[in-house]
């Protein structure tokens, strides 16, 4: 995706925000889209039913991957224990996931987050994001993620 086309890809604006700058992002749709073309459909149809440019994020990039990685996304006692858990070997689902979308971002992958609210907002940014082949695609809530489309096998 070339900087000019910022204009119509809201996204392209965010592609510099190392991954988890912003903390752990509660009540938004994250997927995997495996091309800049199919991302930029995805971000189009996102606009044209609805979302706003600011409520959609696009990280991409090996810097994103590295601050992913460096990150938990928590704060607190929860990063910590995050932190610990990782030393330990131990995971659970959020960790793991965390993992592949780190792993999404070194392969040249691009992740997208829409912010999702409501339940109704989430339904119709997952519809959006299937329609663009979009995988590994969660919704991040206050406690827990919630798997919506499984991680693809293979390369």
């Amino acid at each position: 995706m070339e900087r000019e086309q910022s204009d119509r890809n809201a996204a392209a604006s965010n592609r510099d925000e190392p991954a988890g700058a912003r903390g752990y992002p509660t009540h938004h749709v994250v997927g995997v889209i495996d091309s800049e073309d199919e991302l930029e459909r995805a971000v189009a149809t996102l606009t044209e039913r609805g979302f706003m440019e600011d409520e959609i994020t696009v990280i991409a990039g090996q810097a994103a991957a590295d601050a992913l990685h460096a990150r938990t996304g928590r704060t607190g006692l929860a990063h910590l224990a995050i932190r610990i858990a990782e030393r330990l070997g131990v995971t659970n689902d959020e960790m793991d996931i965390r993992a592949h979308y780190e792993q999404a971002l070194r392969d040249g992958h691009l992740l997208i987050l829409v912010d999702a609210p409501t339940d109704a907002r989430k339904e119709r940014a997952v519809e959006i994001l299937r329609e663009h082949r979009a995988h590994t695609v969660n919704y991040l809530g206050r406690l827990a993620w919630e798997s919506i489309v499984p991680p693809r096998e293979g390369p």
